[in-house]
């Protein structure tokens, strides 16, 4: 009986053994053959691999979008909690510490289209925070300190935290750059740039205006002048007056400047006669040809005397002008008659001594520069004078940019100024080029080749600069760009 009973018991573990292994093969089986999507991330398991560049990140999607710069693809991806994340250095961060615009290595499963692991690259190199560079758009360089870059149309640009183009970079923006050996991935705008219009101004027309180092411009009526943002210290001078002010300048904003109140008082002239031997000689004073058959009127205070003839040791000095007139006499010494140095005490410098003297004198007075060809006697002092809407350049000869307003500097190698640009929409928005206002969409200006900024303002709307590059090609060019954004 005892027996029975035990056998029962086997029987009945038997039984329940039996059906739980029943029970647990039916649902393993049934879980084999469900798909749920989901793989669980191991790092070192993954079927596909790239490096690229962090182009968008979405953290309610939780979506990743990244470029691949040898095919230039791009392609979006999604993440997890499993995802794994690292600095160049393999140490764990978090999503949120992750940049647009970095150069990354990443694992991923290509049909799920699921990030596995996401590294920043210990290959790629970083300029970050760079204010001084170089964009050659011609040949499609960028000089960043003494290292030479290339780049191209599909380089990842990141603007207002989102993906933009080139032509929205001005040359005031501070810039990040990044890439791997010779070519630049990605373009990060870390700090823009906003909009400075005077008011009040008309006394300082055809004086300079400097804000901070990097914007340097002749005064003229209705500028609009693109500006780094940030605290700058403007100065505005004209006819021997100057003032001084501070201005905040803010990210796609507006500044009115009000400088009527830095008008100074009225310069005080002195009147020179100059007796100058031989009389065919040529005068400069302050870079510009001087007509002496006349008495001359100047500005009290110091210029730059330059006397040139040909077959004569050519004389270099300053003047000290004074409210009463004064006589000046200059007896030019023959060639011949020394060897190396002026008897009169005066400094002999060659014609590239010569072009660099007067260059930079013009320079500390805010001029733009001469060309070797004016400075032998080609020069027409009546070309200093405004020269229509073609006339807009830029003077690199100090290394630094100097808009130089209705001046014409840059004279294309191709004569394009025959020839026009055309603004044909947004319409009805003022268009204003290198600082200087054109007109009001749609509208035209004289092709000066080069590379350009390209504003557009309208009253209730954000201002929005690009910068264009014009060809030297014989034909007439247009540009459409996009509507502006309202001001909310």
């Amino acid at each position: 009986m005892r027996e029975q009973r035990k056998n029962k018991k086997v029987y009945g573990i038997i039984f329940l053994l039996g059906l739980l292994w029943l029970t647990s093969c039916g649902k393993q089986e049934t879980e084999e053959k469900t798909d749920t999507g989901f793989v669980a991330a191991v790092t070192g398991v993954f079927d596909s691999a790239d490096t690229a560049v962090v182009a968008e990140i979405d953290m309610d999607e939780k979506t990743i979008t990244l470029k691949n710069m040898d095919k230039k693809r791009q392609y979006t991806l999604t993440y997890d909690g499993t995802t794994f994340f690292y600095d160049k250095y393999g140490k764990v961060i978090s999503i949120t510490q992750l940049q647009k615009g970095e150069v990354v290595d990443v694992t991923f499963f290509r049909e799920r289209k699921r990030l596995n692991t996401l590294q920043i690259s210990g290959e790629a190199w970083t300029h970050k925070y760079i204010d001084e560079y170089k964009l050659n758009e011609e040949k499609l360089q960028a000089e960043v300190g003494s290292a030479i870059y290339a780049y191209s149309e599909d380089t990842v640009v990141i603007s207002d935290g989102k993906q933009g183009d080139l032509i929205d970079i001005n040359p005031v923006d501070v810039l990040t750059f990044r890439g791997m050996d010779s070519e630049v991935y990605s373009i990060v705008v870390e700090r823009g740039h906003g909009y400075v219009r005077l008011k009040n101004e008309e006394y300082f027309y055809g004086g300079w205006i400097e804000i901070g180092n990097k914007t340097i411009q002749k005064v003229s009526e209705s500028m609009m002048l693109t500006v780094p943002e940030g605290s700058h210290q403007v100065i505005i001078s004209n006819k021997g007056t100057s003032g001084v002010k501070q201005i905040e300048v803010r990210k796609d904003m507006e500044l009115e400047l009000d400088v009527g109140d830095l008008k100074g008082e009225e310069p005080k002239y002195g009147t020179v006669v100059f007796t100058i031997t031989p009389e065919e000689a040529t005068l400069y004073l302050d870079g510009e040809k001087t007509d002496y058959s006349l008495p001359v009127r100047l500005e009290v205070g110091i210029h730059q005397m330059i006397v040139m003839a040909d077959g004569y040791d050519t004389v270099s000095q300053y003047l000290k002008v004074g409210e009463a007139s004064a006589g000046i006499e200059v007896e030019m010494k023959a060639k011949e008659d020394v060897s190396g140095n002026d008897v009169s005490g005066n400094d002999v410098l060659s014609d590239s001594e010569l072009l660099d003297e007067v260059n930079r004198i013009l320079n500390e007075k805010g001029y733009s520069g001469i060309t070797a060809d004016e400075l032998a006697g080609n020069y027409n002092s009546s070309n200093t004078g405004q020269s229509g809407t073609a006339g807009n350049g830029t003077d690199n000869s100090a290394g630094t940019n100097t808009a130089t307003g209705g001046t014409q500097t840059n004279t294309p190698t191709t004569s394009t100024l025959s020839y026009y640009v055309t603004i044909e929409a947004p319409i009805g928005v003022e268009i204003y080029l290198d600082g200087n206002y054109i007109g009001i969409t749609p509208c035209s200006f004289k092709k000066d080749a080069g590379s350009h900024t390209l504003t557009l303002r309208k009253t209730g709307y954000v201002a929005k600069s690009y910068t264009i590059q014009v060809d030297e090609e014989q034909k007439n060019v247009s540009y459409s760009f996009l509507d502006l954004v309202k001001i909310e």
